[in-house]
């Protein structure tokens, strides 16, 4: 199954849970692409914080990099996170067809 998962509260328990899904998804199996919408790059940027740590480790579950809105923000943001966290985030492509997706999660 393909999944988006968009994670836009910026609480650390909403993040935490759809990081969390979307990590176990690709446990088994499932292709999953996660989306932070800026809201969340305050969790982001937080070194001792649950989201900062599960970025970091996208790549142990064969997640491809978190989608990040294409604005000043992300910019900004890419150039002041570590480059290992950094290596993790990408800008949303410019066309993203939702019909790719089974599912479209929010948290």
């Amino acid at each position: 199954m393909k999944l988006l998962i968009q994670l836009r509260i910026a609480t650390e328990m909403a993040s935490y849970e759809g990081c969390a899904l979307a990590l176990t998804l690709a446990t088994f199996g499932h292709e999953v692409q996660l989306y932070l919408d800026a809201p969340v790059f305050g969790l982001l940027m937080q070194p001792k914080s649950r989201l900062h740590g599960m970025i970091q480790s996208l790549e142990l579950y064969d997640m491809p990099p978190a989608w990040l809105p294409e604005d000043v923000f992300s910019g900004w943001l890419t150039g002041m996170v570590p480059s290992d966290l950094a290596s993790q985030l990408t800008l949303i492509p410019e066309v993203v067809n939702s019909q790719d997706f089974e599912q479209i999660l929010a948290f």
